[in-house]
């Protein structure tokens, strides 16, 4: 029997999503094992170019948004990449045993590279493994009492065991070539392109938190009503939210809370695929700047929450309710990671596809 996947992919740029189609379909379409349906968010007021016909495909923009959401359509940001929000909702509905999100540049890694991972195994196959417990990795056994010098009785060996991944519900894959920096990062290094073999593959231990790229992730469905990537670049009248490029990773920290409270485990690495476009280093400067400052005490106010919920979706409704930051922003997140995670219920399987 096939596994049901569903790929969400937002996208501003033709050129950019024929090249993804094309370099996707054999995996995506002709994979024996998978039964995939593609969910393209185009980030425009209406269609700038249209997707060849596939029953698979479904193409979406901000007039179906408005459409299915109505006076809530507001949740969903604009002229940003966290317009995916929309398709892991309309993915939800499709009631997949996974879904997939990435972006439009990037591609199958054995494509462009060769050496150490290029023939792991396949993309979605990968990521499927992954969440059903199939995956061996290596987590540390040993901790040293101080730092710099060697303890005695610390062994020289390999200080790494083999553990076997258990009840797994996301999956954070990772990236080849043009590594997920920030503009500051990004600034210091004199060159980044075609970085490779820098990736750990690992689980990530109860109580850390990590930082979420939504470049390449998959998840069990049960997890999407709380993978809301939150209120970032504009909203649907064009005015700035204030804040951009951090959705993907806030929505990781409260998602790491939420697994951490509810028993389940995150793993991250394999498998990697090839990131083929770096953004404009001065622009993510610019949307980068606020957020930065947010970003180095957001995880602590979600960290301090004390969870009750036993369901990912009451644990959500949890943090919406007690985060303790302030402020105008703050307010209408609050009220808009509400009205999100009420889109999961019974009655939201009407909708069509």
């Amino acid at each position: 029997m096939k596994i049901k996947a569903t790929i969400v992919v937002p996208t501003i740029r033709e050129d950019s999503i024929r090249k993804f189609l094309k370099e996707w379909e054999e995996e995506f379409f002709q994979n024996p094992g998978f039964d995939t349906s593609l969910i393209v968010i185009e980030d425009n007021p209406e269609k700038q170019f249209q997707i060849a016909r596939n029953e698979s495909i479904a193409h979406y923009d901000w007039r179906d948004i408005d459409r299915d959401l109505g006076e809530n359509s507001w949740i969903i940001p604009r002229r940003t990449d966290c317009i995916r929000s929309y398709g892991y909702w309309k993915a939800w509905l499709q009631k997949p045993n996974m879904i997939v999100t990435l972006d439009d540049d990037c591609y199958p890694l054995e494509h462009y590279y060769h050496g150490k991972n290029a023939n792991h195994k396949r993309f979605l196959l990968s990521h499927w493994n992954k969440l059903n417990n199939e995956i061996v990795l290596d987590r540390i056994s040993w901790i040293s009492t101080v730092k710099k010098i060697r303890p005695r009785g610390l062994p020289y060996k390999r200080q790494y065991k083999k553990i076997r991944t258990a009840n797994v519900i996301l999956n954070h894959g990772l990236w080849y070539n043009v590594p997920d920096f920030d503009a500051k990062t990004q600034l210091s290094l004199e060159k980044s392109d075609g970085l490779v073999d820098f990736e750990i593959n690992q689980v990530i231990p109860k109580n850390f938190y990590y930082p979420m790229c939504g470049m390449n992730l998959a998840w069990r469905p049960e997890a999407t009503p709380a993978l809301y990537f939150l209120l970032m670049g504009r909203n649907k009248d064009g005015e700035s939210w204030g804040f951009d490029r951090f959705g993907d990773i806030w929505a990781g920290i409260i998602f790491k809370k939420i697994a951490d409270h509810l028993g389940y485990e995150i793993t991250s690495g394999y498998p990697v695929v090839w990131h083929n476009r770096a953004s404009n280093v001065l622009a993510n400067l610019k949307k980068e700047a606020r957020g930065m400052v947010v970003n180095e005490t957001f995880w602590e106010a979600i960290d301090a929450i004390d969870l009750r919920g036993r369901t990912v979706q009451e644990c959500y409704s949890e943090i919406s309710h007690k985060l303790s930051l302030g402020g105008s922003y703050w307010n209408i997140l609050k009220k808009s990671m509400q009205i999100w995670q009420n889109l999961f219920s019974p009655s939201s399987y009407e909708f069509s596809k």
